[in-house]
């Protein structure tokens, strides 16, 4: 018996398939939820989020491949892995699969035992990538995942802050997608670095690991000191002057030195940290410091 009991949202227009294949999962000791077509698995899905979908590709008013999208565009949905199930095995159909999200395909028949392999296959791909997320939010790291099409899958607080700043939405940038999408092409080794242009904020990101076969894993670093200035300015709400004085002192320069560096007084640097601490909503420079850090990440 599955001690977990992962819920398998299971979708397809056939009672008698959905019969068979219910029976099957059941007895290997998942929860089964079933739905006869798209919209019915959408508001199902709504309600109780699954840990893997099983999705026929035809089906009448709503296919699998609208289907699958409609879970792809939903945050809470699309990280859940959907294999298709289909009698179509022409080669247009299995990238039509792949392009609206779907994680894997089996083509009718189905072997039970080799679903129940590839099943297990994704539930454990998933929790892994579930728990990699988890560790990169809580450690306060600038990550985020996409597809071999550059689409992002999920990204961490912080890299959704930043991407936020740059007026990116973190699942439908098409300047980030697509040069994302052209560097997977060419198959880049770990740790290189990826320069994106065309942004507001000069940016670059750092290649981590394929965490699953079909996600990507990157981490946002080095921002430029013009381009780190304007981050820390857009975080916390600050003038040009106030984020370049917050800049230095997370540099960790004394307010003489700022000074110096910016060419104004230290009276005047220390009248600017005064203004920062309230907006940062802190109360020493210990504390601003830290906060500036944690969107530089340095």
């Amino acid at each position: 018996m599955n001690e977990l009991q992962e819920i398998i949202l299971l979708v397809d227009d056939s009672t008698e398939t959905l019969g068979i294949y219910n029976e099957a999962l059941s007895s290997a000791g998942y929860t089964v939820l079933v739905a006869l077509d798209g919209e019915q698995a959408i508001r199902i899905a709504g309600r109780i989020t699954p840990d893997i979908i099983l999705l026929d590709a035809v089906m009448p008013v709503m296919d699998g491949f609208v289907t699958c999208q409609h879970f792809k565009s939903d945050p809470v949905l699309a990280e859940v892995p959907v294999i298709f199930m289909t009698g179509l095995g022409e080669t247009e159909h299995i990238v039509r699969g792949f392009q609206s999200g779907g994680t894997d395909y089996l083509q009718k028949p189905i072997n039970h035992d080799e679903l129940l392999a590839r099943i297990r296959v994704h539930l454990n791909s998933s929790r892994i990538a579930r728990s990699t997320r988890r560790a990169l939010d809580e450690v306060s790291q600038p990550a985020f995942a996409s597809d071999l099409s550059g689409k992002l899958i999920w990204a961490t607080q912080r890299a959704s802050g930043i991407f936020s700043a740059l007026g990116e939405d973190t699942r439908g940038s098409a300047k980030v997608a697509e040069q994302i999408r052209q560097w997977l092409r060419h198959s880049p080794e770990r740790n290189s670095i990826l320069k994106f242009t065309g942004l507001e904020i000069p940016l670059q990101v750092q290649f981590l690991a394929r965490s699953t076969p079909t996600e990507f894993l990157f981490q946002i670093i080095d921002l430029s000191e013009g381009g780190a200035i304007e981050a820390i300015r857009l975080e916390f709400g600050l003038t040009e002057r106030e984020a370049e004085v917050s800049y230095w002192l997370a540099q960790g320069k004394t307010n003489r030195e700022i000074a110096q560096i910016l060419e104004m007084s230290p009276r005047t640097v220390s009248k600017h940290l005064e203004t920062v601490f309230r907006k940062l909503g802190v109360e020493n420079r210990t504390s601003a410091a830290a906060r500036c850090i944690q969107v530089l990440y340095t």
